[in-house]
């Protein structure tokens, strides 16, 4: 097929967001989607009455995600709900929602831990930068650029240096004395996640985590009715098995089924992985392909859906927050492939909600819940389920089932009862992950934020949104450091920008 000037592959944030930008530029533009839905990492899905958002349960803005929905006109659209974030533990039960309030509490919970003050007074300056550069509506150094914004920064320059490792992280968290309070704080979150990442998440915990009305797929519908309005056209169940190219240039794009795709510029917004190594693999130089296989991924995630018989105001009213971080011990675990049998009964798990922001997520007088936490893709032998073939094998389920018995024991600990009321069940594996959107291993993020180990992290030059193609750019969360919602939401900016002759940051006329 032709007749496109640019074709976007991947209905993910990234992709949607730069096939709006070239859309909006007047420019003939496909979306090709391999998913019966957009969405990517952030969409929903319905299983009976109940609907349940599959990965992302909230995002943050940090003044990029807003401020581009809103030059794409789409922002709006959308009733918009900050959530609220609870964290409970064997020694504090408390609300995440001011620094006075988490020292205090934390402080009352560990009489005589004087590193507590220290830790959360240079978690404060990272906040402080924050606030000073960015809010949830305005991100100065992304979308209005500037010499003189540019040296306001000078003043930050050497702590944001420091702030940006690993390494720094496990400095400041030493100042805790007792051991599983110490081990707890330096590595919470992602793996090897730097200190900006650790004190940042406090402060967008507090100020700036998202929900859209009606879930993450209704905000997906509102970048497909968009799409549509500027003349885009979107394909699903369209998975790009190949990029043809010839003297440097991509010419079209086959498919799994056999069909062709021309245009004169194209968008990649899928997994980064498979680009290199299936899609266009004779485009890569093969001590980079070497890299990118290797590279290490953000955490997979295990999610149990539960439709419960209780109605939302009730589960709020239990839960008092919208993310409900409950820790049975101080112990960070990190799932691997040769991770015992019983490893997820013994880590953290979120309960998430939003009944009351979703109004028709379920039934009158139920409500869904989803439990998460991390995983590992490989897993007691890809979750028992071995070659990853359909349909999975009778242990897959009963592995599954068994997870979701541990993440119940544990929220339990939070809703006693809990289990009484589950009107439906069922589980999201990392293996169910990567069948639906493609990322590999079902990475949650790109790739790993670890500042030693991330692919995109050293250099800016590193970023990955041009290829050796150069009609063809990538956006999406593998694009920019350091991945997630907002890199994908920029990352599209620019590459839609970019094929459309524009300055990358170039604002987008409403």
């Amino acid at each position: 097929m032709s007749g496109y000037e640019a074709i976007v592959v991947g209905g993910g944030l990234g992709g949607m967001t730069a096939a709006l930008y070239l859309a909006g530029r007047g420019l003939k533009t496909l979306v090709l989607e391999q998913n019966h839905q957009t969405g990517g990492n952030m969409s929903g899905f319905r299983r009976g009455r109940f609907y349940f958002d599959g990965g992302d349960q909230s995002f943050e803005s940090l003044g990029i995600v807003f401020p581009i929905l809103g030059e794409l006109g789409v922002l709006d659209r959308i009733q918009w709900h900050k959530a609220r974030f609870r964290m409970v533990a064997p020694d504090f039960d408390l609300f995440v929602d001011s620094f006075d309030q988490v020292e205090n509490d934390l402080a009352a919970a560990f009489p005589g831990e004087e590193g507590i003050h220290a830790l959360f007074k240079e978690i404060r300056e990272v906040s402080r930068f924050i606030s000073l550069h960015s809010s949830p509506w305005s991100f100065p150094l992304v979308h209005d650029f500037s010499v003189g914004k540019l040296l306001g920064l000078a003043p930050w320059f050497f702590k944001a240096r420091r702030w940006l490792t690993t390494r720094y992280r496990e400095k400041i968290c030493g100042l805790i004395k007792r051991p599983d309070l110490r081990a707890w704080l330096s590595q919470i979150g992602y793996y090897r996640m730097p200190f900006v990442f650790f004190a940042g998440f406090w402060h967008l915990w507090m100020h700036d985590y998202w929900y859209p009305e009606g879930g993450m797929q209704a905000l997906h519908g509102v970048l497909v009715r968009r799409l549509r309005e500027l003349g885009g056209d979107l394909r699903l169940c369209a998975r790009v098995a190949k990029i043809e190219t010839k003297n440097g240039k991509a010419l079209s794009l086959v498919t799994d089924t056999g069909e062709t795709f021309a245009a004169r510029r194209f968008v990649y917004a899928g997994d980064y992985k498979k680009l290199v190594a299936e899609i266009a693999p004779e485009v890569f130089r093969p001590a980079f392909a070497k890299k990118v296989k290797e590279a290490k991924l953000t955490e997979e995630l295990v999610s149990v859906y539960l439709g419960l018989g209780m109605g939302a105001d009730e589960l709020h009213g239990k839960l008092g927050a919208q993310h409900v971080f409950f820790f049975p011990n101080y112990e960070v675990v990190f799932p691997q492939a040769d991770s015992p049998s019983n490893v997820h009964g013994r880590m953290w798990v979120v309960l998430n909600h939003f009944g009351r922001e979703n109004p028709h997520a379920a039934p009158q007088g139920a409500t869904g819940v989803v439990l998460q936490s991390y995983s590992a893709w490989d897993w007691q032998n890809r979750w028992q389920g071995g070659d990853g073939k359909l349909p999975r094998p009778g242990a897959y389920k009963q592995l599954k089932d068994q997870v979701a018995g541990e993440f119940l024991c544990s929220a339990q600990r939070i809703l006693p009862g809990l289990e009484a009321k589950i009107l439906y069940q069922d589980v999201g594996t990392p293996l169910s992950a990567e069948r639906f959107s493609l990322n590999s291993r079902g990475s949650s993020g790109g790739w790993c934020y670890g500042d030693r180990e991330s692919l995109v992290y050293r250099r800016l030059g590193k970023n990955l949104i041009k290829t050796p193609l150069e009609n063809l750019l990538v956006c999406g969360h593998y694009s920019l450091w350091p991945g997630g919602v907002i890199s994908a939401a920029l990352s599209g900016k620019i590459a839609g920008n970019l094929a459309a002759g524009r300055r990358a940051l170039e604002r987008f006329p409403v």
